[in-house]
């Protein structure tokens, strides 16, 4: 069976590179992204199980990123974690507005992140199965009626 595949999208590589680490460890598989912008790059060629997104990153945005994700629909099923430094409400709300599913706050404490990535990561494998019987379900529909 394949590991769970979880993207990490952060411009600071030493972030990156501890995250994936953590991630690494055993029961995923991660890849890496610098902003936005590669992001989306990234996911267009290999849809993640779960994306752990930053807020602040040059070119795109972690709000424009996720909205972006969300408004697409071979994407709007993929779980995204917001990570943040800012902790504050006005963030978590404007996360949660542009399609965030939940956050992380730096510094980043690798038990949480294993757990989150293994809630989000479930999530988004569950959503994609769903997606596929809908689909079936609409094929069968429509040869039933023709």
């Amino acid at each position: 069976m394949r590991k769970p595949f979880v993207l990490v999208v952060d411009d600071n590589k030493i972030t990156t590179k501890l995250m994936r680490r953590f991630l690494d460890g055993g029961e995923f598989d991660s890849d890496d992204a610098g902003d936005g912008v590669e992001c989306l790059e990234k996911v267009a060629l290999h849809l993640p199980d779960a994306i752990i997104l930053d807020v602040m990153m040059p070119r795109m945005d972690g709000f424009e990123t996720v909205s972006r994700l969300k408004a697409d629909p071979r994407t709007q099923h993929i779980p995204v974690a917001i990570v943040t430094a800012l902790n504050d409400m006005a963030t978590q709300v404007r996360a949660v507005e542009a399609g965030a599913d939940d956050f992380l706050t730096k510094p980043i404490e690798e038990k949480l992140l294993i757990a989150k990535a293994r809630m989000l990561t479930s999530l988004g494998q569950e959503r994609r199965r769903n997606e596929e019987l809908t689909a079936e379900l609409n094929a069968l529909r429509s040869s039933i009626h023709t």
